[in-house]
């Protein structure tokens, strides 16, 4: 009998092993690649929808900005000659929608009962007009509002989603718990006095307030509505004088004739009914200048110069309450600086002897002449006119708004005309005669000779208009959340 002695070793237990812990290791970076897969298809979501949600919001932002340069005077598709607000909602025309549909697509805002991008903030905002469980339900854009399209000067491709913006007058308390400096008076229009909104009265000096809303939806269904307050833009100027002559050695000559004035005695003018306080009809900066420009007066002509003063000839010395942009060289060349890059036409390289266009009350123009400018004959501009070099005007020329003759300082009239200088008139010599800039304000000299009806009446309407620029500025801009 054989016997069979059969022992099992230890690697006969472990064989197997290594396909058993193949295959978990396959499981674990298996569980390893598609957690990666999901997290980074989440990511991806995440950062498509974010996109989308910035995409949405950039588009808002630029609706709002193709209206506000629309709203510019003079440009291509201008908002101003027909269809800007001119009342508060509710009124005809009180409403404008700028539209920028997509192919095939309808957009109407004033409609609440069709999928056609409805206005759902409108009627939280104003109670004048109809609507329905917080939306406007009306069938047509007719009486209460107007409408136009986005504009393809300023189209980008591809065309950015926004669907409409929505223009008018800002009324007080508009917007939930949101009052104009405390004011409970609801409904008022609010208007811009240069340094922050107020309920009074739009007339000049005061611009209105306007609010743009707008509203973007992406193809994929993301939206963003934003809104923003804006008024016009306003150089800081502040008259001084009705003629202000602006550094010490002034050299002063005044026509003899009767019609010439010069009065600081604040009057209507260039669409302004009201008035304001008056101010010295004739500004200088030194004492002596005081006494050397009442003294080059012409005998019986000292109540021509009106002004604050009180008194007849109002030649004040007013170097105590000169605005800051009106101290120095540098100052003034700032402004003049500013003024240039604002200009409404090219500017003019001198010596120059006539304006292509002056300018119209519905039109003021922003006119930089670098050097000399004689005008003659029958001319009447409207607007802001800077001349660096000397400033002739001969027979009946006449400015309504602001003459800065800032550089060579230099002002000469020859008179003959019935025309005015209706705002103010700042002369300063801030240039040498090789147009180099001075270390401090030089002697002005204004020269007027002859007759006629030539003068200076300060007029605030006329100088807000002439310092109320082409631009808009944003007060406030918001995002409106559902």
């Amino acid at each position: 009998m054989i016997t069979l002695n059969c022992k099992r070793s230890s690697r006969d237990y472990q064989r197997g092993i290594a396909l058993f812990m193949a295959l978990i290791a396959l499981l674990i970076i298996g569980a390893i690649t598609a957690g990666a897969i999901l997290i980074s298809n989440t990511e991806t979501s995440i950062s498509a929808n974010f996109r989308d949600e910035q995409l949405a919001f950039f588009s808002a932002k630029a609706g709002i900005e193709e209206a506000r340069e629309r709203m510019r005077a003079a440009i291509t598709d201008t908002l101003r000659t027909a269809s800007l607000p001119t009342t508060l909602p509710g009124t005809s025309g009180s409403v404008l929608y700028i539209l920028n549909p997509a192919n095939g697509e309808t957009v109407a805002p004033w409609n609440g009962s069709s999928a056609t991008y409805p206005d759902d903030e409108i009627c939280k905002e104003t109670s004048t007009i109809s609507c329905s469980s917080n939306l406007p339900n009306l069938s047509s854009c007719s009486g209460w509002c107007v409408s136009t399209t986005a504009s393809s000067v300023y189209a980008v491709s591809p065309v950015l989603p926004w669907k409409w913006v929505r223009v008018m007058l800002k009324q007080n308390n508009a917007f939930t718990s949101y009052s104009t400096n405390g004011s409970s008076s609801s409904g008022s229009q609010v208007c811009w006095n240069g340094t922050n909104e107020e309920t009074t009265s739009c007339s000049a000096p005061n611009l209105p307030v306007y609010a743009l809303t707008a509203l973007a939806v992406t193809p994929t269904a993301s939206r963003r509505m934003v809104q923003a307050e804006i008024a016009e833009d306003r150089l800081n100027f502040s008259a001084s004088a009705a003629l202000t002559m602006d550094g010490a050695g002034d050299t002063f000559s005044a026509p003899h004739s009767n019609p010439f004035n010069v009065n600081g005695i604040d009057s209507p003018g260039c669409g302004a009914t009201t008035t304001g306080p008056a101010i010295p009809g004739l500004g200088v900066t030194t004492n002596a200048d005081v006494t050397t420009v009442t003294g080059a007066i012409p005998n019986g002509r000292d109540n021509n110069y009106t002004g604050s003063g009180g008194s007849t000839p109002d030649i004040e010395n007013i170097a105590s309450s000169l605005p800051l942009n009106l101290q120095t060289v540098t100052s003034l060349q700032n402004l003049t600086s500013s003024i240039k890059s604002m200009v409404t036409q090219p500017v003019i390289t001198g010596p120059a002897t006539n304006l292509a266009y002056p300018g119209t009350q519905a039109s003021p123009q922003i006119i930089y002449v670098n050097g000399d400018l004689t005008l003659s004959g029958s001319v009447t501009g409207y607007g802001l006119l800077v001349v660096t070099g000397t400033f002739t005007a001969s027979g009946n020329v006449g400015w309504n708004g602001l003459v800065l003759v800032v550089g060579q300082g230099n002002f000469v009239g020859n008179g003959g005309g019935n025309n005015t200088y209706n705002g103010a008139v700042l002369v300063a010599k801030t240039l040498n005669s090789m147009g180099n800039p001075l270390t401090n304000i030089g002697a002005p000299t204004f020269n007027f000779a002859g007759g006629g009806g030539n003068g200076m009446n300060y007029s605030s309407g006329c100088i807000a208009q002439a310092t109320t620029l082409s631009t808009f500025h944003i007060m406030v801009f918001r995002e409106v959340l559902d």
